[in-house]
This record gives structure tokens, C-alpha cells and sequence, in this order.
């Protein structure tokens, strides 16, 4: 039986792997649909914390907003998001997801693989270690957006 410490090193080398093999399934991924890494990943910021405004989207990024317009600009012309005026204040603009659209569906049929092999690999757990995951990425998430803030900032 290895012991704690070796557990905790195989796992940070299993993670940091991960995150290495994800950055690499983002690119192909995003080659595959005519993006960049970065406005494939924007992408997902949208759809995940909409609404959201261009300049909330730039900070969340550490983009410039001259740099977000263009990454927005790009992903509306490929058919992926909208902007959308504020109906409370005429003069703010959020950027949201297509959803249901070609693009839409073109990212989809191609993670399909990916998403066979997360449900396969997660039926062989119970409850209880899923929940565990869970809360171990949400801890980690939010240390790592801390780490990204204080690095920026410095």
C-alpha cells in the first residue's frame, strides 16, 4: 500500500497530466471549428456566467477590451453568441450563447467522445466519492482563480 504522501504526489501528477490533456483536447478542438484556444475558452465563460457584459467578460479573461471585442466579434460572426441590450439600461450589452444552433451542434458532436468516456468512467463510483470529486474540484477551482488573481496582479 503506498502511503499518503505517494497519494498525494500520483494524484497531483495525475491532475496536472489532466490539465495538460485538456488544454490539449481544447485546441484541437477549437482548430476543428475555425477558433483559437482562447475564444473557445471564452466561450465557455459565456455560458457559464451569463449574464455577462464584454467588459466583466475582458476582466474574468485579464483581456484588454479592445482584445474581448475582437474575441466577441469572432464568435458571433462563427455563429456561437449574440449580443443582447440590457432592457433595463438600453446602453449595456450582454454577451450570451447561441444555444441550439449549427455551431452549437458542430462543438457538440465533437465532445461526444469525451462525454461517453466521463459518464463510462464515473458509473464505476458511488454517490459518495462523487460528491467528494465535487467538492475537491470546487475547493481547487476556487484556489486556482485566486492564484490567476494574485499572479495578475503582480
Amino acid at each position: 500500500m503506498k502511503s499518503r504522501k505517494a497519494v498525494i504526489e500520483a494524484l497531483n501528477d495525475a491532475i496536472q497530466e489532466t490539465g495538460t490533456l485538456t488544454v490539449l483536447h481544447t485546441n484541437v478542438i477549437a482548430s476543428k471549428i475555425g477558433l483559437s484556444a482562447t475564444e473557445f475558452e471564452t466561450l465557455d465563460i459565456i455560458r457559464r456566467h451569463q449574464p455577462i457584459t464584454a467588459g466583466e467578460l475582458a476582466t474574468y479573461c485579464g483581456l484588454t477590451t479592445g482584445g474581448m471585442t475582437g474575441i466577441v466579434d469572432r464568435l458571433e460572426a462563427a455563429g456561437f453568441v449574440k449580443r443582447v441590450r440590457d432592457h433595463k439600461d438600453r446602453r449595456r450589452v450582454f454577451i450570451e450563447p447561441v444555444s441550439k444552433s449549427a455551431a452549437e451542434r458542430r462543438v457538440w458532436k465533437l465532445y461526444r467522445p469525451m462525454d461517453k468516456a466521463f459518464h463510462e468512467t464515473v458509473s464505476g463510483y458511488g454517490e459518495e466519492e462523487l460528491q467528494c470529486f465535487v467538492r475537491f474540484c470546487e475547493t481547487m477551482n476556487g484556489h486556482v482563480k485566486e492564484i490567476i488573481s494574485k499572479l495578475r496582479n503582480n
